[in-house]
């Protein structure tokens, strides 16, 4: 198991503020969305931050913005308000993006980070093993009280590498760009020295930056979905699903304002339905429905991943929802044998829950302006393995999100236990091997559970922090699971994920490309004062 950062995955999603908004939504965004629970709050309608606007504009409906107002517009959210925020804004996004390429691009493990790396199982089959790998003494643990064996990971940038290297104690960072990290495993109740079944195993980690918190990318995400729309005049959908002017619409706008990024899109992707648009009593409606697949001789040129890509794709499902407190969506997302699939509406702007006929089904949520909500989660996953479908349903979790002025902080935990998926015939065989390993997971020690937090230093910078734990069970019959997963991990070697790096990078610096060519736009935007505000 390698200790990091978690990098964002570029999919499929089309233009770049649709792509946060699916990502956002899905990982963290709709924590903030959540109108049906009675202990839900929101902040005060803000006094000095005036929506964007661009000079002579006008806007297509209420709620959204001009469609000559640029896409890169939402990044003054970034910067507080007052005089030359658009250059403010621009100089934090300046910092920010060097530091994402090499954390996300340019990793690089120090010698004895790596020899603990090769001692470790993938990382697909580290849960299953976490009590055998504590007792390995091969592994160079750091032994602290009550049992606790730990690895610790200090990473900083290094030229055009983010580098990490192993320490032998834990300190958190104290300087921009550093990064602190932590696995370890600790005996769980009951154990003794000489019979240690069940583990609580721990991955947890800081950085600390001086560009922007997890409320800026809130209130970037809320600017940007007042962005994204087609036309937002008839003739109106009557149906969603049905690729017409609206999509064409908004790829062509698309391709105007980010043309880099968008050939980037049309060379991997096939759209097959961007969005939907109609109309109701209460203002437009716009279904970002995103329908793609990759084409896969794009990624030819990277011959690694396209041969992991060909042969996984056509064996795994997926599909993940997030829920409101009543049952409606806030997002939907698929992956079918290689078919993407990713939903999110808004209507005037606004983040909207939906029933499963895509249709509104409760209060439009400004993301910007809740300090405390919930949501749910709940997915499910299988692949073909030795032409027999393995995998996990009912896998759900709770949320809480709660902001203030200074900090955002989101908890998570798994509120059920995963079912198993596999074959008729040997599901009762499976369900006994691996049945209380999930049990254990999801009950023992509270629940699996996570925390992901921002908050602002009296300095100026901002101190991230996550992690998760959970107690872990192991028998020596999981292996079979594990080799299943060890299989996969082959697959996906370092080569693999090298390739993957390059395509990403591939599609960040078209990003960036963009984003350079918008620099006059959106220094533009302090122009009008309302945006200064």
């Amino acid at each position: 198991m390698i200790i990091h950062a978690q990098r964002p995955r570029c999919y499929l999603l089309v233009p770049f503020a649709i792509f946060a908004i699916f990502i956002f939504s899905t990982i963290c965004g709709s924590a903030s969305a959540a109108p049906p629970r009675s202990d839900s709050k929101r902040v005060a309608p803000p006094t000095h931050d005036a929506k964007l606007s661009a000079p002579e504009a006008r806007s297509p409906a209420a709620g959204f913005y001009p469609d000559n107002l640029t896409l890169f517009a939402p990044i003054l959210k970034l910067a507080s308000p007052g005089p030359d925020r658009a250059a403010r804004a621009l100089a934090i996004m300046d910092r920010q993006l060097t530091f994402q390429r090499k954390l996300s691009f340019h990793p690089q493990l120090s010698p004895a980070l790596q020899h603990v790396v090769d001692l470790l199982p993938p990382r697909q089959s580290t849960m299953i093993r976490a009590a055998a790998i504590y007792s390995n003494t091969d592994i160079p643990w750091t032994v602290m009280p009550d049992g606790i064996h730990q690895i610790a990971v200090a990473g900083q940038p290094r030229a055009a590498d983010y580098l990490y290297s192993l320490t032998k104690q834990y300190t958190s960072p104290e300087e921009a760009e550093r990064f602190s990290g932590l696995f370890a495993l600790k005996p769980a109740p009951g154990s003794s020295p000489n019979n240690v079944s069940n583990v609580i195993g721990s991955l947890s980690g800081e950085v600390m930056t001086d560009t922007y918190g997890i409320g800026a990318i809130v209130d970037a995400i809320a600017e940007a979905l007042r962005e994204s729309y087609g036309e937002l005049k008839p003739p109106w959908d009557t149906a969603p699903g049905s690729f017409n002017h609206f999509d064409k619409a908004a790829l062509e706008r698309f391709h105007r304002q980010m043309p880099h990024l968008a050939a980037k899109f049309d060379e991997y992707l096939k759209f097959n339905n961007v969005l939907d648009e109609f109309e109701s009593p209460a203002g437009p409606i716009v279904l970002l429905n995103v329908d793609a697949e990759v084409h896969l001789d794009a990624l030819k040129h990277f011959p690694h991943l396209y041969d992991f890509y060909r042969k996984l794709a056509p064996a795994v499902t997926a599909n993940s929802a997030v829920y409101d407190s009543r049952g409606n969506y806030w997002s939907r997302s698929s992956f079918d044998r290689g078919h993407m699939r990713a939903s999110v509406m808004g209507r005037n702007g606004l983040l909207t829950p939906f029933d499963s006929a895509f249709k509104p089904a409760g209060e439009s949520v400004a993301l910007d302006q809740l300090e405390h909500g919930g949501y749910r989660t709940l997915a499910t996953g299988h692949i073909v393995s030795m032409a027999m479908n393995f995998g996990l349903a009912n896998v759900g979790f709770t949320t809480d999100y709660r902001r203030n002025a200074e900090q955002v902080t989101i908890d998570t935990r798994m509120n059920a236990v995963p079912e198993l998926i596999a074959p008729p015939g040997i599901h009762k065989a499976m369900d006994f091997i691996a049945g209380r390993f999930l049990r254990v997971m999801a009950q023992g020690n509270g629940g699996m559970r996570t925390r992901l937090s921002s908050a602002r230093l009296a300095n100026g910078m901002y101190h991230f922090s996550g992690g998760g734990a959970a107690e872990l069970d192991y028998s020596p019959t999981l292996e079979f699971l594990a080799r299943i997963g060890d299989a996969i991990a082959t697959q996906h070697n370092d080569v693999v994920r090298t390739e993957e790096r390059a395509l990403g990078e591939e599609l960040f610096d078209a990003f960036v490309a963009d984003y350079n060519d918008a620099r006059p736009a959106i220094l533009a935007l302090d122009k009008d004062q309302g945006n200064a505000k």
